[in-house]
């Protein structure tokens, strides 16, 4: 699984070369994994996709649907759509640009599918997701390509009987898109999302880590965006997912860290369902030395079951447990950036 799930990030990274400059060609071959790093990875792939499909549920709470922030990145956004049988087929409606759905979106979000886009028909079998676009989705601005795969792929996977997806137009099977060639078919999470490449990686030698970071609207809302950094290999995923974190996001992405860049990761425990993360005393807030921010305590407990088997997430300072306003543990959100409305 490891060396799909790698290729398929090597592949679609070098095709949106407009993310990190011009594609540079090179003769070298791809050294293979050391045993144990592949191995290592492979573990926390199956856990985590596992523990995805145990806890993804659709709730009243609203339907999480990801659309174009005014940053530029595909952002998650949860908005109340009407429980209709064929839901998940109603929610890519809600996502076509000049569409309803961006009546209850923050100022600068929009929707990612092709203005007059129709939705034809979604078959779901064997937890793969068919979904039969009109010729209008076709009508994207090629820079957007990438965006628009990876919309449509976390909002069906963010439904429990769907882990991946397929894109049909009028019918017939969407081998590959028709702008920068990005491969249509058999699409999941493991591609990444608002996929970067870390300083001084080589992408061949790398795994990714997602992350989350912030932006706000142009109304001023607040809201998580995800991003899949490609880093050196590892065997302690959940460590090296955190010091990423910390680095902080890449300039110019005009998002921001609710951690100080002077934060140390002191340990990482993971025991059963639950990881334990200890840091310094850089993770108490400002002249409060007894709590962490909100903020900063949900990134962090974002990026640890993002990025591991676990489910819930305990924080401390020096081997202290700290004052949050989010009771510990911590249990991921089903949900993320839920609407004001």
């Amino acid at each position: 699984m490891y060396r799909s799930v790698f290729l398929g990030m090597l592949i679609m990274v070098t095709l949106s070369g407009c993310l990190y400059g011009p594609e540079q060609k090179t003769n070298q071959a791809i050294d293979p994994p050391p045993k144990d790093v592949e191995r290592a990875y492979e573990q926390a792939v199956q856990a985590a996709l596992k523990k995805e499909t145990k806890q993804k549920k659709v709730t009243k709470g609203g339907v999480e649907l990801y659309f174009l922030s005014n940053t530029g990145h595909v952002v998650p956004y949860t908005i109340h759509i009407p429980n209709v049988k064929g839901i998940a087929k109603e929610t890519l409606m809600y996502m076509i640009k000049g569409g309803e759905g961006e009546k209850l979106l923050p100022k600068g979000f929009s929707g990612l599918l092709p203005k007059g886009t129709k939705v034809l028909g979604l078959d779901i079998q064997n937890r793969t997701a068919t979904i039969d676009f009109s010729k209008e989705f076709l009508n994207y601005p090629p820079k957007l390509e990438e965006q628009i795969l990876s919309a449509v792929t976390w909002t069906l996977t963010g439904f429990p009987s769907v882990e991946k997806v397929n894109i049909r137009v009028n019918g017939q099977p969407l081998e590959m898109m028709p702008h920068q060639k990005t491969p249509a078919q058999a699409l999941t999470r493991q591609r990444g999302i608002n996929v970067e490449l870390s300083e001084g990686v080589n992408i061949s030698q790398s795994i990714p880590v997602t992350l989350y970071f912030m932006g706000q609207s142009e109304d001023n809302q607040t809201y998580y965006v995800p991003v899949t950094r490609m880093i050196n290999r590892t065997e302690n995923i959940a460590e090296a997912a955190l010091k990423e974190l910390i680095k902080g996001p890449q300039q110019q992405s005009n998002l921001v860290s609710p951690l100080d860049s002077s934060l140390k990761v002191n340990k990482i425990e993971q025991t059963g369902q639950m990881v334990i993360a200890d840091f310094d005393e850089h993770l108490l807030q400002y002249g409060n030395q007894q709590q962490a921010s909100k903020n900063a305590i949900e990134t962090i407990s974002l990026c640890l079951t993002e990025n591991t088997s676990s489910e819930k997430v305990s924080i401390t300072v020096n081997g202290k447990k700290v004052q949050t306003e989010v009771p510990q543990p911590i249990t991921r959100p089903q949900t993320i950036n839920p609407s004001k409305s």
